[in-house]
């Protein structure tokens, strides 16, 4: 849809959070006139790839960038971003179908109430979500490193004992009490759907997603990092208490009283994965200040081939299977890797990486054409299957499968 509508300034006030004046919106009946520069012209892109995505929303010709844009390396690894992101979409089309409704990076939160967000509750940031940390070790965390780094540069013959120890008794006390106050939240995505009327466009939904950390990170009075586990539990009751303040915040925004809100809470996998995590629930607020409807999401992902056996290992044959063939044609590929996503005990989507030697376009033709043969014989059907052959210089060719397709389709980029 390429042409520009009329947009009801209202709804834009609520999704664009426009706080001063009334904005004009240029209808394509106003095209020849004179340009008024309070006025906002809102077009779509006219292609839409499949059904599987959204056709976006633009505002006078450029796409909008949302806050969580500009935090995502609060996320620990680019498989978290990744996987983050496409499960969010995963669980938006379940509510918002990409037929009826348009795609809006989320401009209602932003950076500035999102860093607000993100950081732990105190005295200076009442509206932090993370927990605060006791009064005393919040006024003294800081001075854990000053001390630590200052200690390296002090004369044990100049340092009395006792006030040594004083000294690491304190440190190790405010330690304990960060030990046991994790941040839970490490990100929020927001997605704007809007929806076309006759008067234009209009916010239709909103989808959030809240990214739970699995593992925290804090240093000892030695100078350690040590890792502590969030069990999946807390992680979820903490989710369930985000979803519902950030929820309530929302809809004291009088334009956004009613418009439903889905919430997905995003298990990150530790850093040193090689894969992403997991959406481990989501729910939705149609209106009210809570999210109701909570569904548990029963997925993981998993890094193949798999190194060590295990009473599940038949269960990846087809990679072993895939794997062998394609090594056994052109033995001297670097490795093969994949990533695969399991919904409910059923794979749904595999991604794999070939690393290849070759630069001759002749060799990475036949090795694409003889990838797609092994891939038709080997890999499970029904699901979405995406193959990169990369070499030093990029991806050399790619070979993919949308869910429910038979046939592949490939591409071999040209140097």
């Amino acid at each position: 849809m390429n042409k520009k509508i009329k947009m009801n300034v209202s709804i834009l006030l609520a999704c664009l959070m426009l706080t001063g004046g009334v904005t004009q919106v240029r209808s394509q009946a106003q095209e020849d006139e004179p340009t008024n520069p309070d006025e906002v012209t809102v077009q779509t892109t006219t292609n839409q790839l499949s059904s599987d995505f959204y056709r976006a929303v633009i505002i006078d010709g450029q796409y909008q960038i949302g806050a969580s844009a500009s935090s995502n390396n609060n996320l620990s690894s680019a498989a978290n971003s990744r996987a983050f992101e496409e499960g969010l979409l995963r669980i938006s089309k379940q509510v918002f179908p990409t037929e009826q409704y348009f795609m809006q990076e989320g401009q209602i939160i932003d950076e500035a109430t999102m860093t607000s967000w993100l950081a732990r509750e105190s005295a200076t940031n009442p509206e932090g979500l993370n927990p605060a940390l006791p009064e005393e070790d919040a006024e003294t965390q800081s001075s854990l490193e000053e001390s630590l780094a200052s200690e390296e540069s002090v004369d044990p013959a100049d340092d009395p004992e006792d006030v040594t120890e004083e000294g690491a008794e304190e440190n190790e006390q405010i330690v304990t009490n960060v030990q046991s106050t994790p941040i839970y939240l490490s990100q929020v995505a927001e997605k704007n759907l809007m929806v076309e009327t006759e008067e234009g466009f209009a916010l239709g939904g909103i989808v959030l997603g809240l990214a739970m950390n699995s593992t925290y990170e804090y240093t000892d009075a030695d100078g350690v990092i040590h890792e502590q586990e969030i069990s999946v539990g807390e992680m979820r009751e903490r989710g369930r208490q985000f979803a519902n303040i950030i929820v309530g915040r929302l809809r004291n925004t009088e334009e956004l009283r009613s418009v439903p809100i889905v919430v997905g809470i995003y298990r990150t996998a530790p850093s040193d994965e090689v894969v992403g995590g997991t959406y481990v629930l989501d729910g939705i607020s149609r209106e009210g200040n809570s999210v109701t409807d909570w569904t548990e999401n029963n997925e993981y992902r998993i890094a193949l081939p798999i190194i060590e056996a295990s009473d599940q290992s038949d269960q990846y044959a087809y990679f072993d299977n895939f794997n062998n063939e394609i090594i056994n044609f052109f033995p001297n590929l670097n490795g093969i890797s994949g990533e695969a996503l399991y919904i409910d005990g059923g794979l749904a989507s595999l991604n794999v990486e070939i690393v290849s030697q070759f630069y001759k376009q002749t060799e990475i033709t036949a090795l694409t054409q003889h990838i797609t043969d092994v891939s038709q014989r080997t890999l499970p059907e029904g699901v979405a299957i995406e193959i990169k052959v990369i070499s030093d210089a990029g991806v050399e060719a790619y070979l993919g499968r949308p869910a429910g397709a038979t046939q592949y389709q490939s591409h071999i980029f040209k140097k």
